[in-house]
């Protein structure tokens, strides 16, 4: 069975594998390899998908969606037809889609997909992927953030050095900016900023809204179709200033012909609101990432809405450098998910490379202050950006005297008033009734590499209660699986029994010396500690190597030395054995 990278996106959609060493695109029936994210329902046939659905926007718009994965994870609901659709089920029909497509270039059954999503998508959101893609018959162990599959194609094509990356992942709906490190064969992913309602459809708008002011034209008079026709008008003058000077917009409604020219300078200006808000997600990143512009190697373009010359310029004004563009911005987020398609099946010719994440939202639950409880707060418990897999643990008492239950609401999100994050869910456990603050529950938050949050609370009799938060059809034994799973990544690598050992041997030596070198090893044991309580992966792994050839070298010279004390003895010339008596 065939394993395929997929990045839905908002505007077009796009396959990939891994063979023979590279990356190769799935192409369709007409050969192309982007395939439009569109739906449309055709009288006597019923529902079109791809780019036959993408023709009939202009033909017939009011039965035919698109830019619906703006939507997924809410409860928006589409007609087509007779019938209505959510975003999920058209994304659905669009991965359904792809599936055959992929087993018609592949010649094999394809079950299982790799899927990228934007790094903003919030649970629901990637919930309703995963139950998509089991729609269309995939089965989804790994979703992975747009910009990390983009890092991932820019790692794999542009050496193996050390280096830092901003990764600006510009699509049609979406908008999605993060802080990488590269260490060795490790791909890190620091911070996420972003935003799912802002992407090039929104330039399309801005055009639209400049060209109707210049002309007098109010839009909300406009037909349905002539909505439509001027919307594709202005995408076709933004797609020519990709490679012309200037576009001129020649429109018709009723008997008039209105007209509009715009080029680079105009376009420039058009575009500032939504530069505002780039600018505005940019300092948010580099605050989270703690870094400055300058500190960054190299700021990386992808998605094609990235291909406009005023978005370079803008970026290369914001950043004080020239952004990098890779090849076919379009096609790069599809490329990073071939490749990991590869590494998922363990594809002896990819070099095996660990690909990190992090919590792109705070979780936390809510909470009362007891003097002011008119509203619960939010009490984060595993806070956004913090690598994946994440866990921690939080006791929590009782409010009111001799109640006797601890309600856990679980939210996501960073409003400071609960009720304004996104409701996850909830567990009731019985407490013992005693007086206010006097009994309480452990809450154990464990979020892992494939964005499963796993919420477990302890009463002080033991009693435990659960909840996964996946909403996915998850078996009885699946569950245990993952509650077993989540029970070994609350410990972190501090406690971990083989770091406490590295910890010890370095503790001994410490002991066993004295001056320079005791002073020198006491270093060695606060940058291994300090290494460890990062829980960044890169930071893990280098501080263990690290400190581990050192305990190689100390030791080696302490072998030495101990030679130098004594007279070798040839312990042939004695009877241990009477020693030990």
């Amino acid at each position: 069975m065939a394993v395929i990278g997929i990045d839905l996106g908002t505007t077009n959609s796009l396959a990939a594998y891994w063979k023979e060493g590279e990356v190769k695109l799935i192409h369709d029936e007409n050969n192309q390899v982007l395939f439009p994210s569109v739906v449309s329902y055709v009288e006597n046939e019923g529902l079109v998908v791809g780019q036959q659905a993408k023709i009939r926007l202009l033909t017939n718009s009011k039965d035919t969606v698109a830019s619906f994965k703006r939507f997924m994870g809410t409860e928006k609901k589409y007609m087509l037809g007779d019938s209505s659709y959510s975003p999920m089920e058209l994304s659905a029909m669009v991965l359904e889609r792809i599936k055959r497509n992929a087993e018609a270039v592949l010649r094999e059954d394809v079950e299982e997909a790799i899927i990228t999503v934007p790094a903003y998508f919030n649970d629901k959101q990637r919930s309703d992927t995963k139950n998509a893609a089991r729609i269309a018959g995939l089965h989804v162990e790994r979703l992975i953030n747009e910009p990390s599959a983009a890092a991932l194609a820019y790692r794999m094509n542009y050496g193996e050095r050390d280096m830092s990356l901003l990764v600006f992942d510009f699509g049609g709906g979406t908008l999605d900016l993060s802080y990488v490190e590269c260490f060795d064969n490790i791909i890190e992913i620091v911070a996420v900023a972003g935003d799912n309602y802002l992407g090039g459809d929104d330039i399309d708008n801005l055009i639209v809204k400049y060209f109707c002011e210049e002309n007098g034209l109010n839009w909300d008079l406009l037909q349905i179709h002539e909505k439509a026709e001027l919307q594709k008008k202005a995408e076709d003058a933004k797609q020519r200033l990709e490679t012309e000077n200037g576009a001129e917009i020649n429109f018709r409604a009723g008997e008039i012909e209105y007209k509009v020219y715009i080029d680079d300078d105009i376009l420039f200006k058009i575009c500032m609101p939504l530069f505002v808000k780039i600018r505005k997600l940019f300092i948010h990143i580099l605050k989270d990432a703690g870094i400055k512009a300058s500190d960054l190697d190299d700021l990386i373009m992808v998605g094609g809405s990235s291909r406009l010359s005023v978005v370079r310029r803008f970026l290369a004004e914001l950043m004080g450098k020239e952004p990098i563009v890779l090849g076919e911005t379009d096609k790069v987020v599809a490329m990073g998910a071939g490749v990991y398609s590869g590494i998922r099946t363990r594809n002896e010719d990819i070099k095996d490379i660990l690909l990190t994440d992090v919590c792109p939202f705070t979780l936390g639950v809510e909470c009362w202050h007891k003097e002011t409880s008119m509203q619960g707060y939010m009490l984060p418990m595993i806070e956004r950006n913090s690598t994946l897999p994440s866990s921690k643990c939080q006791r929590l008492v009782t409010l009111g005297d001799y109640q006797n239950e601890i309600i856990v609401r679980i939210y996501q999100g960073e409003e400071y008033y609960a009720k304004d994050n996104l409701f996850l869910g909830e567990i009731r456990i019985p407490v013992v009734p005693k007086p206010a603050g006097q009994e309480g529950i452990e809450v154990y938050f464990t979020y892992d590499i494939n964005g499963i949050l796993f919420v477990e609370v302890v009463n002080s009799q033991n009693v435990r209660n659960h909840i996964l938060l996946a909403n996915q059809n998850i078996s009885k034994s699946e569950l245990e699986r993952y509650r077993e799973e989540m029970k070994q990544l609350l410990i972190p690598p501090i406690q971990r029994e083989e770091n406490q050992k590295i910890l010890t041997r370095l503790i001994e030596h410490y002991e066993n010396s004295l001056g320079e070198k005791r002073t020198q090893i006491g270093f060695l044991i606060e940058r291994f500690t300090d290494g460890l309580r990062s829980n960044r992966q890169h930071i893990v792994k280098r501080t263990i190597d690290e400190v581990n050839q050192r305990l190689e070298q100390i030791e080696k010279y302490q072998n030495n030395e101990e030679e130098l004390l004594f007279k070798p003895l040839d312990y042939e010339d004695y009877d241990l054995e009477d020693i030990d008596e």
